[in-house]
């Protein structure tokens, strides 16, 4: 079991290199589609998939949770990490849901390999859902979906994902994009006029 340290490493390391990904697609009308998005899917939290049908929705979510999981701190569930998912599989990432759409259809055959007569990799048990994780953890789909997960987690939280900056809290990001002095010592007196 990974120490905590070794997660917020890794944390760190994922949301660094994946989190930033989305960002160079973006434009103005894109953000401001997501925006719209978000605050339909407030409302809305398990309906209204615009790619995902509700097994692959409910596959991935389970996915999701198990790459990033829900202990002292939030995990992918509570950031709405299938939104994300959702969100840009249907509005700029277009190319990629075919292997998304393949990437869980594998995760469901394993799922059936791993369990037989298991009616869906949702339905499996936790310890389940990780051996069939396991078993497919060296394919080009489990790092797709892995990826995907991980990106959704450490979003802008305009894209859905990243709900209450769950994945920003657990790096202690700071997103203030803006700061005014005095910044230290150094001018902390900055525009003070001096007395004569």
């Amino acid at each position: 079991m990974p120490t905590e340290s070794t997660r917020r490493a890794f944390l760190f390391q994922a949301g660094a290199s994946l989190g930033m990904l989305c960002f160079g697609a973006l434009t103005p009308e894109l953000l401001a589609q997501a925006h719209d998005h978000a605050k339909s899917i407030a409302s809305h939290s398990n309906s209204g998939y615009r790619f995902f049908t509700p097994q692959q929705a409910a596959a991935f979510d389970a996915f999701s949770a198990q790459i990033i999981p829900t202990d002292e701190t939030p995990g992918a569930r509570e950031a709405n990490v299938v939104h994300f998912a959702d969100y840009v599989l249907s509005a700029f990432d277009l190319e990629q849901q075919t292997p998304i759409a393949n990437a869980l259809k594998s995760l469901e055959e394993q799922a059936a390999k791993t369990v037989p007569g298991a009616s869906s990799f949702a339905a499996l048990t936790s310890a389940q859902q990780i051996d069939a994780m396991k078993a497919m953890e060296k394919t080009p789909s489990f790092g797709m979906l892995r990826g995907l997960a991980v990106t959704g987690m450490f979003c802008d939280p305009a894209l859905g994902g990243n709900k209450d900056k769950a994945g920003w809290k657990l790096l202690e990001f700071d997103d203030s994009f803006y700061w005014a002095p005095p910044f230290g010592y150094y001018d902390a007196h900055a525009g003070e006029e001096e007395k004569a």
